[in-house]
């Protein structure tokens, strides 16, 4: 008998169509709830269209980034500027715990389906609504990308030289980011329902998510506050205050990451380096810093990382307890020994895409992480959810 998953018996609604949302259902479901994907007829989320795609042929099947983000969901096509369709939603709904939505802010009250009325409908009902800058406030309606959020957050402000403009995250970090805190709130939402009997209204700027945690931005502002001291950027930015020696280094067969932040990790990397060599380890250990002799420290250590793998670099900073790290590609991670002892990645069959391996459990747990199914094609559950709701309306009748 397969044991019971965590969410198991939870229902989710999701109305996103973009990655914050949809990564935050995405946890729900891969730990066992229903997660029903609500798309746009013929369509479908937006996320079927951005890449990457095999052969670089768009195709709404096969985006990468919808068939990570929708494992396990069920999908069913409502057009909800159509009154039936809307009318299906508030149906579903009425059988959910939660709903996470990311249209602009007023987009769902325009069409009759705001939290007041899906809550009336559902009074245990958990409305979390995601929007760039939140549901009030002077840029409730502006519209943002993940650079502007970036930026306006903070995260861009620890990023690039002290000199030099600030740089982008890359990715979509900034939504993942978003989401996640997101699933959070939906879930102390759940935990606020099920005490109470009642739901809640989860209101989640993205901006002020990336501002109050994201990057150390709120311990930034923290310090501004008590001391009138704006944090440089760079390498004496406060989130590197005491590092001593970081950075990437070429090794033999590519690249590694150094972070040495206390004196510690410096006479523990000084030693690693300087094995046998006298003369280094008198000049270099216990250290506090490095002046005219920095060029000459940094020849010699590139020296010493360019001669080695970086695998072997990496297993020699482990022993020596020093954060040193080799900079694997997508294909070393797929086939490195400890990831694929471990059971991180799984493998499932999209009808579509093919045959599939997947990230799997983002943490261990009984009753935790299991791919059930993978993402689902568009309406492919639909006549399946609109029967379960036909079969529960004669329930009810009876």
């Amino acid at each position: 008998m397969t044991e019971r998953q965590v969410f198991e018996g939870v229902r989710v609604i999701d109305l996103s169509r973009w990655v914050a949302g949809e990564y935050a259902t995405k946890l729900f479901a891969d730990f066992g709830a229903d997660v029903i994907k609500v798309e746009k007829p013929g369509e479908g989320s937006l996320t079927r269209r951005w890449g990457p795609f095999p052969g670089d042929v768009e195709h709404r099947e096969r985006s990468a980034l919808f068939l990570h983000l929708n494992t396990n969901k069920r999908s069913i096509a409502l057009n909800l500027s159509d009154p039936d369709d809307r009318a299906v939603l508030a149906d579903v709904v009425a059988t959910a715990d939660a709903v996470v939505e990311s249209f602009r802010p007023g987009h769902l009250e325009r069409w009759g389906l705001g939290p007041q009325m899906l809550r009336e409908r559902n009074p245990r009902l958990v409305v979390t609504r995601i929007s760039a800058f939140g549901q009030t406030g002077p840029y409730r309606d502006w519209e943002a990308t993940g650079l502007t959020l970036q930026a306006m957050g903070g995260p861009m402000h620890a990023t690039g030289g002290a000199g030099r403009p600030p740089l982008r995250k890359p990715g979509l970090l900034e939504h993942y980011t978003i989401g996640r805190a997101a699933a959070e709130a939906t879930l102390a939402g759940m935990f606020h329902a099920r005490r109470t009997g009642k739901g809640s209204v989860i209101d989640v700027s993205g901006q002020e998510v990336l501002l109050s945690g994201a990057d150390r931005r709120a311990s930034y502002l923290m310090s501004h506050a008590f001391s009138g001291w704006i944090p440089p950027r760079g390498v004496r930015s406060v989130h590197r205050s005491g590092t001593t020696f970081t950075g990437p280094f070429k090794a033999k067969d590519g690249y590694v990451m150094l972070y040495v932040t206390t004196r510690d990790f410096w006479n523990r990397f000084v030693r690693l380096v300087g094995e046998g060599d006298d003369a280094f380890l008198a000049t270099y250990l216990d250290r506090e810093t490095l002046g005219d002799d920095w060029d000459d420290f940094t020849a010699y250590v590139s020296a010493w990382f360019a001669a080695r793998p970086k695998q072997e670099i990496m297993e020699a900073g482990a022993a020596a307890r020093i954060p040193l790290t080799a900079l694997l590609d997508v294909s070393e991670l797929l086939t490195h020994p400890h990831y694929r002892q471990r059971g991180v990645f799984v493998r499932g069959d999209h009808p579509e895409a093919g045959s599939l391996e997947y990230v799997g459990p983002p943490w261990r747990m009984r009753g935790g992480f299991r791919l059930r199914h993978t993402a689902p094609l568009l309406d492919q559950h639909g006549a399946q959810i609109r029967a379960e709701l036909a079969g529960s309306a004669v329930g009810e009748e009876h």
